[in-house]
C-alpha cells in the first residue's frame, strides 16, 4: 500500500464527492461507467451538480470537471484513487478503497445525508457577506424582527430606500437563491421577514 494521499477537505468539494460516490456506489468491486458515478455523485449532492436551471438534472460539465480535478496529474489531491480502463470505466485502486474507508466516517457527515450545499458564487458570496455586515441584520440577530429604519434595509440587501418594489423584491429573491443551499436559518429568516416588511410598506 502506498502513501495515502491527503485527507479529505473539511469543506465540500466536488473531487472528495466524487470519490465517496465510487465507493458508495460499489466501484471498489466492479467497474463503473462514468455516467453511474456522475449520476451516484448527482444523488448525493443535488444541489451541488444540477443544472442551473434544472435542479433535477445533473450537469455533466460538473460531473466531468470534478473527474478531470481527481486524475489530473500536476495538481490532484487524490491522485492513485482511481483505475481507468478507457475513456468511460472505473473503478476505486486500493489505496482509493484505503481512503474511502480511514476517512469514511468524515466522507459519510460530509456527503451521506442532509444537504450538500452548491458552492456559491462570488456574486452572491459578496450579497451574502454585505447583508451580514450590515446594521440592519445585527440588529435583526438582537431583537428577532426587522425593525429597522427603512434606509438601513436597503443598505442591507443593497439597494436603495426609494427603489421600486420590484427592485426591492428582486435583491431579496437573489438572496435566496444565494440561501437556498444553505443551513443559514437565521439569514433566512431575515430575508423572510424583510420580504413581508418590504410588500407591507413599499406600494410601486
Amino acid at each position: 500500500m502506498s502513501k495515502l494521499p491527503k485527507p479529505p477537505s473539511p469543506d465540500h468539494n466536488n473531487p472528495d464527492l466524487l470519490v465517496w460516490a465510487c465507493f458508495v456506489a460499489g466501484g471498489y468491486e466492479r467497474w463503473l461507467d462514468v455516467e453511474e458515478l456522475y449520476l451516484k455523485a448527482f444523488d448525493l449532492a443535488p444541489a451541488r451538480l444540477a443544472w442551473r436551471t434544472r435542479e433535477d438534472l445533473p450537469d455533466y460539465k460538473k460531473c466531468a470537471k470534478a473527474l478531470q480535478e481527481v486524475e489530473d496529474p500536476k495538481r490532484s489531491d487524490h491522485l492513485g484513487l482511481f483505475l481507468k480502463n478507457g475513456r468511460y470505466l472505473r473503478k476505486l485502486s486500493d489505496d482509493g478503497h484505503e481512503w474511502c474507508k480511514t476517512y469514511g466516517s468524515m466522507l459519510m457527515a460530509l456527503y451521506g445525508g442532509g444537504l450538500v450545499p452548491a458552492p456559491p458564487t462570488a456574486v452572491a458570496s459578496q450579497a451574502l457577506s454585505a447583508l451580514k455586515r450590515s446594521q440592519a441584520y445585527q440588529e435583526f440577530l438582537n431583537s428577532g424582527d426587522v425593525t429597522c429604519e427603512l434606509w438601513m434595509l436597503a443598505e442591507a440587501i443593497q439597494c436603495l430606500p426609494d427603489s421600486t418594489r420590484a427592485v426591492w423584491l428582486a435583491r431579496l429573491d437573489h438572496l435566496n437563491s444565494a440561501l437556498r443551499a444553505t443551513d443559514d436559518q437565521a439569514a433566512v429568516s431575515f430575508v423572510n421577514r424583510a420580504r413581508s416588511r418590504i410588500e407591507a410598506e413599499v406600494r410601486s
